[in-house]
């Protein structure tokens, strides 16, 4: 059956008859994440609620106060997953969430207009298409894409945009000769009665089951946001329509505004601040490797000049990095001395890294129950344990523990 939604996508609100409640347990997806749902699923006389689609997610809304969290079409019924029963007979106001079904609109009708210029003007054949939460795309059948062609093609979108073209419905049934005229991305298994086809002015005409707007006016405007690996040798090209391009702006506009209080200085300099900070940034870290490094060797000399030399040594330095523990770990491999060396991962409290160096016979009385201790993962290769520790902060047990250990050897 052709649903209401369908024959008119700007029904915000209609009455129906319900005919089935019944008890389901099938998942709720949401672009994409898939989360488990226990409740009922609803089938209505009609519906103005989309169900998923076409590469168009479901709509959401509400039968009488009971809230809609899913719909899904199941050969010619629309079934409405809700958390409470309806009773089978009643009738319900259906109202939708006209925020999401017009975003879903734009986006669609964008990605009809996208595709029918790249096919036709750049010979770039779409081969399927995703509409997320936030961006879209269309997948591409080619392994890369001119930025001449992207920046041709959304002047062109938005020149039919701003032109307001019109968007048509006509509805065919199967086998009709008229179909041959029009093409299909993709539709569902179960349209197959009466097939709808989307027109957009003499510009494209393709079969859909989605709702879309009147008028490309409606659009407001499209933006190709760049492209990315596909699967098998194709092409993603990403890109939002009309309300996705201000809400975007607008998400620019506040990390501009953040930007220049960090930096202290107007837009037209953040580049150039950024580049100069990143220079600094390099040349200290730069600065911090050659003082670790002299610091390492200063140790190392400490150790060696040593009298009596000390059967271990423990080092726990949070800035420490992995270089400074090889730089010790190789000035000292000669040395008949059981090392143990740790430094603190920045990114994550108490996580961090080991090393663990010394006399096989030290290393296997003492390698397991320091592991233990600091929750380290790793392996021993050639007389030394380099891995990560769950938790450096036992470090101090550690210490205590190989002292305990050297006391009795």
């Amino acid at each position: 059956m052709v649903f209401k939604c369908q024959e008119d996508s700007f029904l915000r609100e209609y009455t129906s008859k319900v005919l089935k409640c019944e008890k389901t347990n099938e998942s709720i997806v949401e672009y994409g994440k898939v989360s488990k749902f226990d409740g009922y699923q609803i089938t209505l006389e009609n519906t103005i609620l989309f169900p998923a689609g076409g590469g168009q997610p479901h709509d959401k809304g509400w039968l009488n106060d009971t809230e809609v969290l899913q719909v899904l079409r199941k050969g010619d019924e629309a079934l409405h997953f809700t958390l409470e029963p309806i009773t089978e007979g009643s009738e319900v106001v259906q109202k939708i969430d006209w925020q999401r079904r017009f975003d879903h609109m734009q986006q669609h009708t964008g990605q009809h207009l996208l595709s029918a210029i790249l096919e036709k003007e750049h010979n770039l054949p779409t081969t399927s298409w995703w509409l997320g939460a936030e961006e879209c795309f269309v997948e591409l059948d080619s392994t890369t894409i001119k930025y001449e062609n992207i920046k041709t093609a959304e002047e062109r979108c938005n020149k039919l945009i701003s032109d307001g073209i019109s968007v048509n419905v006509k509805f065919f049934k199967a086998n009709d000769p008229a179909l041959n005229e029009a093409h299909t991305r993709g539709l569902p298994k179960d349209c197959i009665d009466t097939i709808r086809v989307i027109c957009i002015g003499d510009v494209d005409e393709n079969m859909c089951c989605g709702t879309h707007v009147t008028n490309l006016s409606q659009l407001q405007m499209i933006k190709l946001l760049g492209t990315e690996p596909g699967k098998k040798g194709k092409t993603n090209l990403r890109f939002i329509v009309g309300n996705r391009v201000v809400k975007t702006f607008q998400k620019m506009l506040d990390r501009e505004k953040a930007l220049t209080g960090l930096l202290k200085n107007e837009p037209s300099k953040h580049e150039e601040l950024v580049s100069k900070m990143q220079k600094n940034m390099k040349l200290s870290n730069k600065n911090l490797q050659n003082v670790l490094a002299e610091l390492a060797q200063c140790q190392i000399d400490n150790i060696k000049n040593s009298n009596p030399k000390p059967k271990y040594f423990c080092l726990f330095k949070r800035e420490s990095t992995p270089e400074f523990n090889r730089i010790i770990c190789k000035g000292l491999e000669s040395d008949d001395i059981f090392i143990l060396l740790a430094s603190e991962d920045p990114d994550k409290t108490k996580e961090g890294q080991i090393i663990l160096q010394g006399p096989e016979v030290h290393c296997n009385a003492l390698g397991q129950q320091i592991m233990d201790t600091l929750k380290g993962k790793g392996a021993f290769k050639n007389g030394k344990f380099q891995g990560k520790a769950g938790d450096v902060g036992n470090f101090n047990k550690c210490t205590k523990i190989i002292e305990e250990y050297f006391n009795n050897v």
